[in-house]
């Protein structure tokens, strides 16, 4: 992707920093499908907290049942911060879904287009 530049659906221009795809059991050998989903669901802000830094979340919930195949966790900023007293913003959106998108720049910018980022993002400084 030449272009890591996206508009969100209110407007707001952001950058991808960073955009990790893996199978989303990843690391559990065992269980019901109720209960994989559950730990899966649970981890993901303790996740993006250890591995992402200060950074606001948006978990996009998969539909009940089975876990879908892929778990992505998109890292935005935007050079525009929330309050005048920051610097930036930033935000990790995450998400499931059963394949690998045949257009991944298209798929990344629906993703964008769907987040209110005033409601998940939170501001930093450099």
């Amino acid at each position: 992707m030449a272009e890591a530049q996206f508009t969100t659906g209110c407007g707001r221009e952001v950058f991808l920093e960073r955009l990790d795809i893996r199978t989303s059991t990843l690391w559990i050998l065992e269980g019901s499908a109720e209960t994989i989903r559950a730990e899966v669901l649970q981890r993901i802000p303790d996740e993006v907290s250890s591995g992402y830094g200060q950074t606001g979340l948006l978990l996009h919930e998969p539909p009940p049942g089975p876990l879908p195949a892929f778990t992505y966790f998109m890292q935005l900023h935007s050079y525009v911060p929330l309050k005048p007293d920051a610097d930036c913003s930033s935000m990790v959106a995450v998400w499931f879904d059963d394949a690998l998108p045949a257009d991944l720049p298209g798929e990344l910018a629906a993703q964008v287009r769907r987040i209110t980022w005033e409601e998940h993002a939170v501001d930093g400084v450099y």
